[in-house]
């Protein structure tokens, strides 16, 4: 694995941020180079795992008083994994350290929440965002992600769920019990999800691990 090359830039103004972008680096690279999970399976476990909030509110007991290998414990029952490697030193930075790291940098900065970061591009997108972007400050990666957080604003709550959780339209038929069909129509805006039946609200919601008004259109 490559070296991993990042420019030194003004942090954003936290005593937690170097600590913050590097544990959540280090829960994707090990999450996938060791665990042999998929980025979007721990992106998911990080989301589903209330972990993300506590990021969002820097809250120490997380961002710094608990190490990668914690963090992963606490996710592992949303993982496909039955167990995580022992903890070993990380010298190599593989692209998914930096998805962790810029997408840690860009949380802090803009105050989106992950999930809407995970709503607006699958894990796979921004890492591929890697070989172009990670020799470059954290600030060339903020301006390309809003400028694609403004193309896909027009995308329905369900589809940006449903990508963010890894799931096909067909997928998330099948784990919610909702049609097909009725799935297409909401996320193509001819039929309104905000008088869907809430028995349909309820398992879509489960299945994507949101809340139920968090897939109503505003």
């Amino acid at each position: 694995m490559g070296e991993y090359h990042y420019a030194v830039i003004e942090l954003p103004s936290s005593p937690y941020a170097h600590d913050l972008q590097e544990v959540l680096a280090f829960v994707f690279d090990i999450g996938v180079n060791l665990a042999g999970c998929t980025g979007s399976q721990v992106a998911h476990a990080f989301l589903a795992s209330g972990l993300a909030e506590e990021f969002e509110k820097q809250n120490p007991v997380y961002v710094a008083g608990k190490s990668s290998y914690d963090l992963l414990r606490t996710m592992l029952p949303l993982l496909p994994c039955e167990e995580l490697p022992a903890p070993s030193l990380r010298y190599d930075r593989t692209p998914d350290f930096w998805v962790g790291w810029v997408l840690a940098h860009y949380q802090m900065v803009t105050g989106c929440s992950y999930r809407s970061i995970f709503a607006t591009a699958t894990y796979d997108e921004i890492r591929s965002m890697y070989w172009p972007l990670h020799e470059a400050p954290e600030g060339k990666f903020v301006a390309v992600f809003d400028e694609m957080r403004t193309e896909r604003a027009g995308a329905t709550n369900l589809r940006m769920l449903r990508e963010a959780a890894g799931l096909s339209q067909s997928q998330l038929a099948k784990a919610s019990g909702v049609g097909l069909r009725s799935i297409q129509l909401y996320e193509q805006r001819q039929k309104d999800i905000n008088k869907a039946q809430g028995i349909a609200l309820y398992r879509l919601s489960r299945a994507l691990r949101c809340t139920m008004e968090q897939l109503l259109e505003r």
